[in-house]
């Protein structure tokens, strides 16, 4: 039973991080996206954060566009001064989700990382992913 839900929450966490991905290539001018645990997105903390309220899981994700960098002089920074930090969707899906089945959402955390690989097939895209987590357990 406890492996259902690790999936189901598997499943979900791949459905929002390709629901931010789509977000942000639609509304590239747009910074930050918020999630609740349903896959719901809003532009607005507060209204994220009154949706949370009505859920039994009440973690409200915030979401950065990595496309859309500040310039400050010569130098790319973004919020936090790193070009991409893992959202808890994306840790979760490096856990537990490195499977055919999330493709989207692994081919968006591969974009987000600027991870580059020779061709987009599921297999090669996991391989890369799963090369990036050692070498950041290192």
């Amino acid at each position: 039973m406890e492996q259902s839900k690790t999936n189901a929450r598997a499943v979900i966490l791949a459905a929002i991080a390709l629901a931010v991905s789509t977000y942000f290539e639609q509304k590239e001018s747009k910074k930050e996206v918020y999630s609740t645990s349903d896959g719901f997105l809003f532009e607005n903390l507060g209204f994220a954060k009154n949706h949370a309220t009505t859920l039994e899981d009440k973690e409200v994700t915030p979401h950065s566009n990595v496309n859309n960098l500040e310039v400050v002089g010569d130098e790319e920074v973004t919020g936090s001064g790193d070009a991409y930090s893992l959202t808890d969707t994306d840790k979760q899906l490096l856990e537990t989700g490195l499977d055919k089945a999330n493709y989207n959402a692994i081919k968006a955390l591969v974009k987000n990382l600027k991870i580059d690989t020779t061709d987009q097939k599921a297999e090669t895209l996991i391989k890369a992913l799963e090369d990036y987590k050692l070498n950041t357990q290192k």
